[in-house]
């Protein structure tokens, strides 16, 4: 019986590959982060006035993921790009290709996350490690275990990615979070339509 849920979903996660695998030849570093299963929030009393705080415990869920996923993007591309991310006409190369997949929900493990990263300025890349850390602890969920690796082979990380996807966690691969730079969305687009011609 079980092996016949995993036959009927293997397309789901063949797809999902093939939907990502264009980006392979522009990722350059395999990203792991795990993430805290509670953590105390402090926000400030009032908007306007004073210097109170108030704090409270809140509980890992799917909406404190996706919002430590943007915050984390939103770090990490401030670090590695500073204002260029911000101006109009150059936000089309001024921001990090990042592929998401979300673990551990529907297992016993923590959840942590995997990312694909590329589109490094080539300056940062020396010092990728300080910055997804320093991006990480910005976060509130962000719990100390990082790993961060180089890539030689982006299809086989790819692949690792998306190991959950038909088995444990269809939802595994996280679209939505994902970020890809105009320029080589643009470069993908051009090759599929010279492949087709």
């Amino acid at each position: 019986m079980c092996m016949t849920q995993h036959t009927h979903l293997q397309p789901l996660q063949h797809s999902y590959r093939q939907f990502i695998y264009p980006y392979a030849q522009h990722i350059t570093f395999a990203v792991t982060l795990t993430m805290k299963m509670r953590a105390k929030v402090r926000v400030k009393r009032f908007d306007n006035y004073g210097d109170e705080y108030y704090e409270y415990w809140v509980t890992l869920d799917d909406e404190k993921i996706r919002s430590t996923i943007k915050r984390f993007t939103a770090r990490l591309t401030a670090l590695l790009y500073g204002n260029h991310a911000r101006h109009k006409n150059k936000r089309a190369w001024a921001t990090p290709l990042l592929i998401v997949t979300v673990e551990g929900r529907n297992t016993h493990k923590r959840e942590h996350l995997h990312l694909a990263l590329g589109n490094i300025p080539d300056a940062k890349r020396t010092h990728i490690e300080s910055f997804i850390k320093q991006a990480w602890a910005d976060c509130d969920f962000g719990y100390k275990q990082t790993e961060t690796k180089l890539l030689f082979d982006g299809y086989g990380w790819l692949d690792y990615m998306t190991k959950e996807v038909g088995y444990t966690d269809n939802d595994a691969l996280d679209v939505a979070s994902s970020t890809i730079p105009k320029f080589i969305q643009d470069s993908i687009c051009t090759e599929s339509r010279l492949l087709t011609a």
